[in-house]
C-alpha cells in the first residue's frame, strides 16, 4: 500500500507596485465575522488535496481563461440592527507553483455576473503572468496594516 504525501494548499495574492496588496486590504477591511466565515472556508479547501474543488464553494469559471473563484456561502449579518445577505466571491488562479492558489480579486457579489470583477482578475492575471506584478504570501489574521489602494468604480478590490 503506497503511503500518501501529506500535504496543504497554500494561498497567495496579488501585488503590484501600482495596487499595494488589494485582495489582502479588502479581506483586512471585513468584520471579523465576515473573515471567520472565508478563513473557515479556506481551511476546508487548503486540506482538500485528494481530489478536485467543486461546487459549491469552488467553480472553475468555465469561458474564462485560467482563473477561476472561490464562492465564499451567503452570510446573514446584522447592519445598523437591520439584517442583510452578503455574498462575497475571490476569484484566483492555481499558480505561480503547484500547490498553490493566488487570489486575484475580493468582492462582494451583487450582480449575477460579474464581469467587473472578471475583468479586474482577468488583468491581474495577465500581470502576474508577463512579470508586472508578483505575489505575497497571504495573511489571515486580518490585521489592517496593509496600504490604501484607490478605489475602482466605489468598490473595494
Amino acid at each position: 500500500m503506497p503511503i500518501r504525501e501529506k500535504w496543504r494548499w497554500e494561498f497567495f495574492g496579488f501585488e503590484s507596485r501600482q495596487e499595494g496588496q488589494p485582495v489582502q486590504v479588502w479581506f483586512d477591511g471585513l468584520t471579523d465575522v465576515e473573515r471567520a466565515e472565508i478563513v473557515s472556508l479556506l481551511v476546508y479547501l487548503q486540506n482538500m488535496t485528494d481530489r478536485p474543488w467543486r461546487k459549491p464553494e469552488y467553480d472553475p469559471l468555465d469561458g474564462e481563461t485560467g482563473f477561476s473563484e472561490i464562492r465564499v456561502p451567503e452570510l446573514r449579518l446584522s447592519v445598523s440592527g437591520k439584517p442583510r445577505t452578503v455574498v462575497y466571491r475571490i476569484y484566483g488562479w492555481f499558480g505561480p507553483t503547484p500547490r498553490t492558489y493566488t487570489f486575484l480579486h475580493g468582492t462582494e457579489k451583487d450582480v449575477k455576473n460579474d464581469e467587473l470583477g472578471k475583468n479586474i482578475a482577468r488583468r491581474r492575471l495577465a500581470e502576474l503572468q508577463r512579470g508586472a506584478a508578483t505575489i505575497h504570501k497571504f495573511d489571515f489574521s486580518g490585521r489592517a496594516h496593509r496600504t490604501t489602494i484607490p478605489r475602482r468604480n466605489g468598490r473595494p478590490n
